[in-house]
């Protein structure tokens, strides 16, 4: 084993290099090096990946490096997207298209147990001087089962003194998650007089923000969707809301079918309509 200096020492940096070769090599046959949009996408995306680890590693601390991780696990799905895309308008063929899949999948695994050994981790410092890895191998070792607390800048800001989330062994529990919007923190869809009073919202604008911020949690925490058990959901209008909110729901959750209980409230700490309390697991 070794201890790890520089992101160019990382399997998943590695990895991730390769990829952008193979794309750029991919990216100067033709027909795809006419098709400047997608061309140039997929040179987007590939070095996205090994960008973002690397910026991710340079900024030392370990929640910023789960944040840029997530985000180089996104660039991946997104090129395979493109490969798709490829294979549709008969640029590259099916075998080609199997040689580079392989390996995005294969990389973006690594990058996810990458989220999931740091987000168990107790490494603070600039220099990650306790990773360590074996040879051909991603198992990265030193693990901690200590309560843990997961903020990210891709939600909205906690109004209080909590996090976004908090691991307990193999379980994420989200505190309780509105619709403000994580760029500029205001509520989709939403209209007030002068003096603050609703004229107008939209539920429906709302569940879609409220649902954005807690995907980017339990990305953020290493977990992801499919992973949530439970959910409580907190109405400020059941009678007006509830049929487009449970319609929204059920596009969202229709392959979870984690269990769910919805109460109506006087009002939330901000003018929201919709708040949810999610569980989700973490392997």
């Amino acid at each position: 084993m070794a201890t790890i200096n520089s992101f160019t020492e990382l399997d998943v940096w590695k990895l991730a290099l390769e990829i952008q070769n193979k794309i750029f090599e991919l990216s100067k046959t033709e027909p795809l090096s006419k098709d400047f949009s997608l061309r140039d996408q997929m040179n987007r995306s590939s070095g996205s990946i090994m960008d973002n680890i690397a910026e991710g590693f340079g900024r030392g601390g370990r929640l910023e490096f789960v944040q840029f991780l997530t985000i180089a696990r996104g660039s991946a799905s997104e090129l395979q997207s493109q490969l798709i895309r490829c294979v549709k308008r008969k640029y590259i063929n099916q075998e080609e298209f199997s040689d580079i899949n392989k390996l995005v999948e294969k990389t973006g695994k690594k990058i996810g147990a990458f989220i999931k050994y740091l987000n168990q981790s107790t490494i603070k410092g600039p220099k990650f001087q306790h990773l360590t890895t074996e040879q051909g191998d991603e198992k990265l070792l030193t693990r901690n089962q200590k309560p843990e607390t997961i903020h990210t800048e891709n939600a909205a800001k906690p109004l209080g003194a909590y996090p976004h989330a908090k691991r307990v062994g193999n379980l994420l529990f989200l505190s309780g998650i509105g619709s403000r919007s994580a760029k500029d923190n205001s509520i989709p869809g939403l209209e007030q007089d002068e003096k603050g009073n609703i004229i107008s919202y939209d539920i429906e604008a709302e569940c879609h923000s409220c649902f954005a911020n807690i995907k980017a949690i339990l990305e953020a925490s290493g977990s992801s969707w499919e992973k949530i058990i439970d959910v409580t959901v907190f109405l400020t209008n059941m009678k007006k809301d509830f049929p487009i909110y449970n319609k929204v729901y059920g596009e969202y959750f229709k392959d979870v079918q984690a269990c769910r209980t919805t109460v109506e409230v006087k009002s939330l700490p901000t003018p929201i309509a919709i708040e949810l309390k999610v569980i989700a697991t973490i392997d």
